[in-house]
């Protein structure tokens, strides 16, 4: 690094010294504030709490109109009658994102940074909250519910609650507030909040490779992944956040020059969904990013892919907190999460300490058969406890490996039982359903932007929003006919062409008006025309009045899946019904979106 941009890096870190250590200025020109309020907790079923995100409105439509960017903006807090100054706001998500901005909804999903200014604030010792649209939860039930589950059976889990949610003065509606994985919530769950914490995504959350694999290129729909240029300056990490957000959220980009083309032609971010261009960088390191040690990882997947059977218990005993993956996957089994470790591969996070990691979860909204991975309804309500992973066993280490041990699998039976008779006993999950919705109820009737109409969050309590059809497709909680993973050449030139995609599941997050529609009925072959159709729209292959965001349309009344579930698992473990195929063959999903991705 040469002397003149040492200089400037220098000068950048005494500027930002100065905003981290001294109290700043809030939107409003006031004087910040340090907030704590150790005698209350903001996470409360009593009420639903008012949450108000002040900014400037020219920051508020910026947002929008770049919502994929996830970029910060300075803005005011107010919990109630409780104000955090200077606070930093972004949009959050990937397929709640996508949905949101599709729909032209401002509903849009967000993440309130209360550190990124300054290192010493907080929220109730928090320094981050995440807000959650209930764009696939008809109910906006699933997400306090399963956290509330899971930490009922002793794994460490995020706190959540509903808020009512305004931005300015603008009305979003009902939300759930869930406070993040990160420092302060490791503080709160283990003695040492000091080691890696991990977020895997898909192809590396799956824990099917190991260190030989790490630096191999992700290839996605036969396009290797380009390696993104990053200055490692951009993501020095500050303290209160990587120096490149702050300097955006302060309106001082240009003093690094790898900032400068953010946001501007050949830099514009398209789509919120992110693509990791190798392994190690999909496995998603979230702490200690300075000076990187994956070591203790890739002695967890070295355990997981080679150690032999004989050894395996002794080993993967020095590597992995083996009583709490069992209660983690007991009670992701029992809620059905098939958007976690044991469905679509993610939504795990990964803490390690002192070479030993332990499983937290996270993103709830989907539980209870909503992302169902293709599997029809009966499959859903009948999932196999002993085969709890919605493809073959033999592509989830993780869980095949643990639950192939008799021990550890009669110990996993064991929590299953735990859970039916304590979190999920129908005597006390019913009731908690119905003590949330009685507080939701009145904000529901009132609410004209929610995704779905009160009608249906009133029927969805007990009724299947979309119920089945003859044709059984996604939308009616089975499987759609598959969609062909490769096109002719011809198809495939016609798809770039016309489209700018490569691959017909890259046209499924897409907005097609009628004369697309057209065009790929004259490009495509008829088979693989119709099954597009199905699968983007549904048996009839065009848009079903009412329109509906994402996998909403999957959600079977929340009460009476509950309900069926329960009974299930109990005759399951009572050896009265089928606990697994036999084979390994898990519970028969469609792995399309984990089978599109290899890596070289």
């Amino acid at each position: 690094m040469g002397n003149i941009w040492k200089k400037v890096v220098f000068t950048i870190f005494l500027g930002l010294l100065s905003v981290l250590v001294l109290i700043g200025t809030g939107c409003d020109g006031a004087t910040s504030i340090r907030v704590s309020y150790p005698n209350t907790d903001p996470f409360t079923d009593e009420y639903i709490a008012t949450v108000r995100i002040i900014l400037s409105q020219e920051d508020w439509e910026s947002l929008k109109e770049n919502a994929y960017a996830k970029e910060y903006y300075k803005a005011d807090f107010w919990f109630d009658d409780e104000l955090v100054q200077d606070v930093a706001v972004r949009t959050k998500g990937n397929a709640s994102l996508l949905e949101t901005v599709r729909w032209e909804s401002r509903r849009f999903p967000l993440a309130i940074d209360f550190n990124l200014f300054n290192r010493a604030r907080n929220f109730h010792g928090m320094k981050k909250v995440h807000f959650n649209n209930g764009w696939s939860d008809p109910t906006l039930l699933r997400d306090v519910i399963s956290y509330e589950i899971f930490a009922k059976m002793d794994v460490p889990s995020p706190r959540a609650s509903l808020v009512d949610l305004w931005v300015n003065n603008m009305h979003l509606g009902v939300y759930t507030m869930t406070e993040a994985v990160d420092k302060p919530f490791l503080q709160r769950h283990f003695a040492n909040p000091n080691g890696n914490l991990y977020k895997p995504e898909v192809v590396s959350a799956r824990l099917d490779w190991t260190e030989e694999d790490a630096y191999k290129s992700i290839v996605i729909f036969g396009m290797e992944q380009p390696q993104p240029e990053v200055d490692p300056i951009v993501s020095l990490n500050l303290g209160g956040g990587p120096l490149g957000d702050i300097l955006k959220a302060m309106d001082k980009e240009d003093a690094i020059p790898a900032l400068e083309s953010a946001g501007k032609p050949g830099g514009v971010v398209t789509s919120p969904m992110k693509r990791p261009h190798n392994l190690i960088t999909g496995a998603g390191l979230k702490t200690n990013t300075n000076n990187p040690d994956h070591s203790s990882l890739y002695r967890l997947l070295d355990v997981l892919n080679n150690e032999p059977d004989e050894t395996f218990p002794q080993e993967i005993e020095k590597v992995l907190d083996v009583d709490e993956a069992l209660r983690f996957f007991a009670v992701s089994a029992g809620i059905l999460h098939l958007d976690n470790y044991i469905g679509i591969g993610h939504n795990t996070y990964l803490y390690e300490v002192n070479g030993k990691f332990s499983l937290v979860p996270w993103d709830l909204n989907m539980t209870f058969g909503t992302f169902n991975g293709g599997i029809r309804k009966d499959g859903i309500i009948n999932y196999y406890i002993d085969e709890p992973t919605a493809g073959p066993m033999n592509r989830f280490p993780l869980v095949d490996r643990l639950l192939s041990h008799k021990p550890y699998l009669e110990k996993y039976r064991d929590y299953l039982q735990e859970l039916l008779d304590g979190p999920f006993s129908l005597n006390v999950i019913l009731p908690r359903v119905d003590r949330l919705a009685e507080l939701v109820r009145p904000y529901a009737k009132e609410d004209t932007k929610m995704f779905y109409s009160y009608e249906d969050w009133e029927r969805c309590l007990t009724e299947d929003l979309r119920p089945p059809d003859v044709f059984e497709g996604w939308q009616a909680g089975g499987p759609s006919p598959m969609m062909p993973f490769f096109l002719s050449p011809k198809e495939t030139s016609a798809l770039r062409t016309n489209f700018r995609v490569s691959s017909l599941y890259e046209l499924l997050s897409v907005d097609l008006n009628q004369e697309d529609i057209n065009t790929l009925g004259e490009i495509l072959e008829e088979d693989n025309y119709h099954v597009f159709l199905q699968n983007k729209f549904g048996p009839l292959e065009s848009p079903q009045p009412p329109r509906q965001p994402g996998y909403g349309p999957n959600s079977l009344g929340l009460k009476t899946i509950i309900t069926a579930r329960w009974e299930s698992v109990k005759q399951q473990l009572n050896g009265k019904r089928p606990s697994g195929s036999g084979y390994g063959a898990g519970n028969g999903a469609s792995m399309w979106l984990a089978d599109m991705y290899t890596f070289k």
